[in-house]
């Protein structure tokens, strides 16, 4: 699908580019998951894991392409007060954060943009490589085993094919985040995310919806990075949906789905 780059005041990271601060406030887009195939899905691709033993991740070797970022190919500039930006991209995925709460929480926050993107949700190769750069090592294999078999009953919900799957909407924004601990070894990091998902085309079984999510991650310091041990999720904060706005025609959602930027990552 068609992305804009370097637009709307966003810019592409290369691999070896060392992030700058900034001091606007965490405010990057983010996706969640359509109310009806959260029902369907969120307890497979969302499931809580076991803490981390310990072992360092395989780090697999950067791509080399910023086109590969999921969720789109933007990176903001922008990040928290005294946080230092992530370094480089894996597999499209900025890593390399400071050992820090604030480090914590842009890695928190970036890697549920990852799991969120339409690419993630329908190539299953994509969300293998997402999940190892962002996984614990021995929590990868599991949330790899969900993942999938989420996806699979993910393309039965929307009644996916490979020739529609290229038409998938999939958005999400963070709407803030929060460090329910921290230290520098363990982190457990709450996002509260709002998205959209879903087929812009006339009877999809789902059609383009949203939803809010708050997803919570425990993340552990691993081979000088924040890696994921855990994930779980709970429903909402959700707002009163009924603002008395007609919901958009396909055609525009389709339009817009491929004229705008998708989310940025933060930081």
């Amino acid at each position: 699908m068609p992305r804009r780059e370097n637009g709307g005041g966003t810019r592409v990271l290369k691999d070896d580019e060392p992030a700058r601060k900034s001091p606007i406030p965490l405010r990057g887009p983010v996706l969640v998951i359509g109310a009806i195939v959260l029902a369907l899905i969120l307890g497979a691709i969302l499931i809580s894991r076991g803490p981390d033993s310990g072992t360092a991740p395989d780090n697999p070797a950067p791509s080399g392409k910023a086109s590969d970022v999921a969720g789109g190919s933007s990176l903001t500039g922008a990040s928290t007060a005294g946080q230092t930006a992530a370094s480089r991209l894996i597999e499209g995925v900025p890593v390399g954060y400071s050992r820090s709460r604030e480090g914590a929480i842009a890695a928190a926050v970036n890697y549920e943009i990852a799991r969120s993107s339409a690419r993630y949700l329908t190539d299953s190769g994509s969300r293998e490589r997402i999940l190892k750069t962002i996984m614990a090592s021995d929590a990868a294999a599991g949330q790899i085993k969900d993942d999938n078999a989420a996806g699979a009953r993910f393309y039965s919900a929307l009644g996916l094919t490979a020739d529609t799957a290229d038409k998938l909407i999939a958005r999400a924004s963070p709407l803030g985040s929060k460090a329910v601990s921290y230290s520098p070894e363990v982190a457990t990091v709450s996002v509260w995310m709002s998205g959209i998902v879903g087929l812009p085309t006339p009877n999809a079984p789902v059609p383009v919806s949203a939803s809010w999510t708050t997803y919570t991650l425990v993340l552990v310091w691993r081979d000088g990075d924040w890696k994921t041990s855990s994930i779980s999720v709970t429903p909402g904060p959700t707002p009163l949906q009924t603002t008395g706005q007609q919901p958009t025609s396909t055609d525009v959602f389709t339009s817009m789905d491929k004229d705008f930027d998708a989310p940025p990552y933060v930081g």
